[in-house]
């Protein structure tokens, strides 16, 4: 399949990811679209595999030459520590180094993992949590290299960078801003052509509604925290441009400018969640876990998630060629963009030994360079040149980007006045824009009161953003 591209000044090659993380309760504050992937499994079933720090007692810290180290790893993939996957793909790796690998996963990732960072005592190897500000990197987490040493051989090297030293390097990657569905669902519905604007992504909808007994959006709802955080993906593919968030601070505009696209995205999750006939009958009961076999088993037509929920939805029932992945409904002058992003980063803990230390960036490039995990989950590798995965199919006709980094004297900027604003673009807690919206749309109201909700955090964000020095000395130029 070939793809049509826009390459940042960074990025140079042809491979583009979508950044996906676990579900979480705590507000994100990065500017790229990291870490929307949920839960892998429910809490019940992955008790046992140390989700919630059953088990985090820190590495031993060997330094003696030659003696059996013990490497421990924090995962959001419960699933895979459940199911032995990840033991049994390092086995090579183990056997090399003359090392044991201890995998800890948690369900709910960056809360937990962001209140042990509270100590020293987090892990070796672990996926950076996104509640970490990028000019707090040094803080927990050991320098990996210069941007230099990395930019040419892997995918999104800027991603946990800070003053040109990288802290942490993407696992793997996916499509950012789409959305999952089942095309036997919407071929029985009568759709030919996949939708490019919201409004045809609603008349879809209703197709489905009116001709399969199909529910045509699933909201996940009842998990509001993360899973309304997955239409955070769609916004920069829904701008067109790989700079969006970057104008925004230099040009002084509100977040939510009327045909913007942080306007345009949530005004359409309004639209769905507002007619009670598209989506199901009790918002509050939805199930994530039941979903997957729901979706493959053709009882629900769409859902926003990230990439990495297909291969889960695929492997969830009897029918995984039944799943696809579409780009965002959204167009520019009749063209489609789509962004592509690092999913979670490696970063290793300061606080671990030299010795560890040490085996922990082995580990790292082992995993992104032999492991083939990312392959595995349907993903695309870090290291450039990987493959590309086939269902990305319906994007051959999209421009793939990857989002700009911010310009000296802006890095972190945005992150800064996304967090100190309390707008959270990427938070998913109670107060948050998003629970707001889908609330309003769930109860009735009229968009008047979405409007309202754009009004108040406009005028949060500027205040923010004028107070703001990095960004006053920037623009002083």
């Amino acid at each position: 399949m070939k793809l049509k591209k826009i390459m940042s000044a960074a990025v140079t090659s042809a491979l583009l990811l979508s950044i996906a993380s676990c579900g979480t309760s705590t507000p994100a504050t990065t500017t790229t679209a990291a870490n929307t992937e949920a839960p892998k499994t429910d809490a019940a079933a992955t008790e046992a595999a140390d989700t919630k720090a059953a088990d985090t007692e820190a590495a031993p810290a060997a330094d003696n030459s030659g003696e059996k180290l013990t490497l421990t790893v924090l995962t959001c993939r419960t699933d895979r520590v459940q199911d032995g996957h990840l033991a049994e793909i390092t086995k090579p790796f183990e056997e090399a180094n003359n090392c044991t690998v201890k995998y800890q996963g948690y369900t709910d990732y960056v809360s937990d993992v962001s209140t042990m960072m509270n100590t020293t005592d987090y892990g070796d190897v672990l996926f950076i949590p996104d509640t970490v500000k990028l000019s707090d990197l040094a803080n927990f987490f050991e320098p990996l290299g210069s941007y230099d040493e990395y930019k040419e051989k892997y995918n999104w090297a800027d991603a946990k960078m800070f003053d040109g030293t990288v802290y942490g390097i993407a696992h793997r990657g996916n499509v950012s801003g789409g959305i999952c569905y089942n095309k036997k669902v919407w071929a029985d519905a009568g759709v030919t052509t996949l939708p490019t604007t919201p409004e045809e992504f609603i008349a879809d909808l209703k197709l489905i509604r009116d001709n399969t007994d199909a529910i045509p959006y699933y909201t996940n709802f009842a998990a509001a925290d993360w899973t309304l955080v997955q239409w955070a993906a769609l916004v920069l593919s829904a701008s067109g441009s790989p700079s969006y968030e970057n104008d925004l601070l230099i040009n002084k505009e509100d977040i939510f400018t009327p045909g913007g696209a942080y306007y345009n995205v949530y005004k359409l999750m309004y639209d769905v969640f507002s007619d009670p006939t598209l989506i199901e009958e009790d918002p509050a009961t939805t199930d994530w876990e039941g979903c997957k076999g729901a979706i493959n088993n053709g009882k629900i037509g769409t859902m926003v998630m990230g990439s990495w929920a297909v291969s889960q939805f695929a492997e969830a029932g009897p029918n995984p060629d039944d799943i696809g992945y579409m780009p965002a409904p959204f167009s520019i002058n009749g063209k489609q963009y789509a962004q592509s992003a690092p999913d979670y980063c490696f970063g290793i803990n300061k606080n671990s030994s030299d010795a560890i230390k040490e085996l922990g960036k082995k580990y790292i490039t082992w995993y992104i360079e032999e492991s083939g995990d990312a392959e595995a989950e349907g993903s695309i590798g870090t290291l450039k040149g990987s493959k590309m995965p086939d269902y990305l199919e319906a994007f051959q006709n999209c421009e793939l980007f990857v989002a700009d980094a911010a310009p000296e004297g802006l890095v972190g900027v945005f992150d800064a006045i996304n967090s100190d604003s309390q707008v959270g673009t990427w938070a998913g807690d109670a107060a948050n824009f998003k629970i707001q919206i889908a609330e309003a749309a769930i109860q009735g109201k009229d968009f008047s009161a979405v409007e309202a909700i754009y009004d108040a955090n406009n005028k949060k964000w500027a205040e923010t953003r004028d107070a703001n020095a990095d960004l006053a000395a920037y623009l002083a130029g």
